[in-house]
């Protein structure tokens, strides 16, 4: 799916398609190391192209592909650098990309969780600002097409993905794919046809031979596991034996039984592992996690993780009863190739699951399913006659759990979503629109550092500057579980510590003032804390001494930005920083090398001789202590960044007029179809997006002396802190230029998120005291924001005529125009 977006947006860009694809490809899948696999599938791709785009190789498919891309890309490249595709991620537990805001005509590859996704889909965006709610709806819901991977475990997402669409039926609106091997048969669907099996290879997979033999055992709780080891022993001998359960302390269970006997290996891959772990995994077992397999594994025990999204092509498999979609996406890991002649596929199920009678003695729930799933998974396998080959599954008819009845996303419930300036009495949870409340299982992150034994103030100051990353998370379940790892570090010699995002704000503060955790926590625990089990995050109940968790910052995939966190000397640094607080200069990089030289000589060369200053971001956190902490970053492209202070004096008409051209820019590269506006007055909007900015009370506070100012001077802040925003004059200015155009005033108004749908100034407070303000532009203030202002109303209008989405595209695409020219320095 990323190849074909790709090359289809490149043929469009190259002229040789008609039809106009989304520039967006969003990849929904539910489980973290999923959209991490996709990820690192559309980083490679990416990196091809850039390459080829580096090296303009005449003549190559690849440079031509690179070449029609970059095409769309607006903003100015970096000297040696050229980006034609940008992937990008989007989930839990790590600090969050926001590159993906800048580049709103660019093919882009976007892999994400449902709840990141949604949440942004839906104007309430999970770890962003208030202020870029209205950027990431209008990206994420407008030119955009998503793939729901796994959809029968977010029907009520899809839902909601297809009711915003249906608001926007246009070719720059939302495309909504849902994509399950195990859908419900009353879902407009496409297949394989009688055509499509005429393909031998596909014909074999699809028909592939794989029996059913079901294991029952009288007493679940006392024998489950015993028979699982049994079955997957009696299977052993033709290569790596898959062993399928539904929950991690059961997983660990069979993993050490079946790891008993002498020369079996095994390997156990669940939630709880982190990126780094299965990273090491693959390392240390090549092929394991792919279709070509590893046969020096004997046996290859997993929960849920390894259902969905991993090609596996196993001889043998061993599982415990799960619903009935579980089964048959376990099988689908079973002889997938059709490359032998027959497998089998063990099921160990509770003794009289097919009875009704019997079912008052059964458990009532195993794993995460329940006694009424498992029930109806069972009369499910009976009935399709010992086969559970793809072509019978797809023939037979999967009983799903019935739904409970929920409202449907209303316009109303939309609108009310996009007031998103103001703290809302009751802030409606867009939770209910997103997840089936049987499928919400919230969770929290687990991370392992180095240094946590260092003063407060410097380890504070590290977790700020340096927050978990993605690789080195692993997810724990709010439950029990977590409660015995918090309780076995929560007193400890080193504390633990807790990084917590609200409102895209990060604050890190100690496990002792964070209690209780809640759902998109990080908890961080001192290296080598003993709170694993068998290698995965858990205390099982009993006694007995967990297994160490390391730190795995430093272990990241080739590619991918690094970070160094360096204890040095407070003494040694203290001067530097004196002279230069960001240490930001070449000659404060070369002295701070010197200091590193004896600790880090390979961080020494690379502050030595990085090519440009923005290549790596330094952060001293040394407090009042003797000894503090050096955080160097490899520096990734951010939306929002913050440029550096040039010499030059960027003034309100000069940056006016950049963005103008920018915007023009964008709108050529974007050849929109169907955008619901007149490109003139998106470029006027531009024109005129900072003229508040002229008020002089703001041009003191920047440093004006002369000439009207659009960024501060160095060592100047224009926020007034008292809510007085600029783009509220603004829109006013524009009202003026654009004779009352209600959108150009929309989009000015509300480009940075404020004011939507209103602003806190009257018009007298927006003014100031400032009498020489031009009377055409008081006419207007006192017109939108005097006692009978029309500000709202006119927002209204526009927003019922465009509809959220459209609109709230139409604001980031000023938004995107301004953020690439400021990021240049214009």
């Amino acid at each position: 799916m990323i190849d074909a977006h790709v090359f289809l947006v490149a043929e469009h860009a190259a002229g040789r398609l008609a039809e106009r694809p989304p520039r967006r490809l969003v990849l929904v899948a539910p489980r973290r190391v999923l959209v991490d696999d996709q990820y690192d599938r559309a980083t490679v791709l990416a990196r091809i192209l850039s390459g080829a785009a580096v090296r303009k190789e005449d003549g190559s498919l690849d440079a031509e592909v690179a070449g029609a891309l970059l095409r769309l890309v607006t903003s100015s490249p970096t000297e040696g650098e050229a980006a034609p595709l940008a992937a990008w991620r989007l989930r839990g537990g790590v600090q969050l990309e926001d590159g993906w805001r800048l580049e709103p005509a660019a093919c882009q590859v976007i892999c994400a969780t449902p709840q990141m996704w949604g949440s942004r889909l839906l104007l309430r965006g999970y770890g962003a600002s208030r202020a870029s709610r209205n950027h990431e709806a209008g990206m994420v819901g407008q030119d955009a097409v998503v793939v729901i991977d796994e959809a029968h475990l977010h029907e009520r997402l899809v839902e909601t993905a297809r009711n915003v669409a249906a608001r926007s039926p246009t070719a720059m609106g939302l495309q909504v794919v849902a994509m399950s091997a195990t859908r419900s048969p009353a879902a407009s669907q496409a297949g394989l046809s009688a055509e499509d099996l005429q393909d031998g290879r596909l014909a074999r997979r699809v028909q592939a031979v794989k029996r059913i033999e079901v294991v029952e055992v009288d007493d679940w709780r006392k024998d489950a596991t015993k028979a699982v080891v049994e079955h997957a022993r009696l299977a052993a001998g033709q290569g790596t034996v898959g062993v399928f359960v539904n929950d991690v302390p059961m997983a660990l269970d069979v993993a050490a039984a079946l790891g008993d006997r002498d020369g079996q290996k095994v390997e156990l891959v669940c939630g709880r592992l982190r990126r780094a772990d299965v990273s090491r995994l693959r390392a240390r077992r090549p092929g394991l996690l792919t279709a070509a397999g590893n046969d020096d594994v004997d046996f290859l025990v997993s929960t849920q993780s390894l259902e969905v999204g991993v090609d596996l092509d196993l001889p043998a498999m061993v599982s415990t009863i799960a619903s009935a979609s579980a089964l048959a996406q376990r099988a689908g890991r079973l002889n997938r190739s059709g490359r032998l002649a027959s497998s089998t596929f063990v099921v160990v199920s509770p003794e009289g699951l097919l009875r009704t009678a019997g079912a008052d003695g059964l458990p009532r729930n195993i794993g995460p399913y329940e006694q009424e799933e498992l029930i109806a998974a069972a009369r499910w396998l009976d009935g399709l006659g010992g086969s559970i080959s793809p072509e019978e599954v797809a023939a037979s008819t999967l009983p799903l759990p019935d739904r409970p009845p929920l409202p449907a996303l209303r316009g109303v419930d939309l609108e009310t979503l996009a007031m998103t300036s103001d703290v809302l009495g009751a802030d409606p949870d867009v939770a209910l629109y997103l997840d089936d409340p049987e499928r919400v299982l919230p969770d929290v992150g687990i991370v392992a550092r180095r240094h946590l034994e260092l003063d407060a103030g410097v380890v504070r100051g590290v977790l700020m500057a340096c927050p978990p990353r993605a690789h080195e998370v692993a997810t724990v379940r709010l439950g029990k579980t977590l409660e015995r790892i918090v309780g076995a570090v929560d007193h400890g010699e080193v504390a633990s510590w807790v990084v917590r995002t609200r409102d895209g704000q990060t604050e890190p503060m100690k496990l002792a003032d964070a209690q209780p955790l809640g759902s998109g926590d990080t908890l961080v625990v001192p290296d080598g804390a003993r709170i694993c089990t068998a290698g995965v995050v858990g205390l099982r109940e009993g006694p007995g001494v967990g297994g160490a968790l390391d730190d795995v910052l430093s272990e990241v995939s080739d590619g991918e930005r690094s970070d160094h966190i360096v204890v040095v000397s407070a003494e040694n640094v203290h001067p530097l920083v004196e002279q230069d607080p960001a240490l930001g200069g070449r000659a404060s990089r070369t002295a701070l090398a010197d200091v590193l030289e004896d600790i880090r000589p390979d961080l020494a060369r690379r502050l030595r001789h990085h090519r440009r200053l923005t290549d790596l971001e330094l952060h001293w956190c040394g407090g009042d202590s003797r000894t503090g902490v050096m955080v160097v970053r490899e520096l990734e492209r951010r939306a929002e960044q913050t440029p550096l202070v040039t010499a030059e004096a960027v003034t309100v008409d000069g940056h006016q007029a950049a963005v103008e051209r920018r915007m023009g820019e964008i709108l050529r590269a974007l050849a929109p179809e169907g955008l619901g506006a007149d490109c003139g007055r998106l470029e006027l909007a531009a024109h005129t997006h900072d003229e508040g900015k002229r008020h002089p009370r703001f041009q003191r506070r920047m440093g004006a002396t002369g000439v009207e100012l659009a960024k501060p001077r160095p060592g100047h802040r224009p926020d007034r802190g008292d809510g007085w925003r600029h783009e509220q004059l603004s829109a006013a200015y524009a009202a003026y230029a654009s004779g009352g155009d209600p959108l150009v005033i929309t989009l000015v108004a509300a480009h940075h998120g404020r004011g939507r749908p209103i602003f806190d100034r009257g018009g007298g407070d927006l003014l100031d005291g400032w009498s020489e303000c031009p009377d055409e532009v008081r006419v207007w203030v006192d017109r939108l924001f005097g006692p009978s202002g029309r500000y709202e109303d006119e927002r209204a209008r526009v927003e019922q005529r465009l509809g959220v989405h459209r609109l709230a595209l139409l604001e980031a695409l000023l938004r995107c125009a301004d953020i690439q020219v400021s990021r240049e320095g214009g």
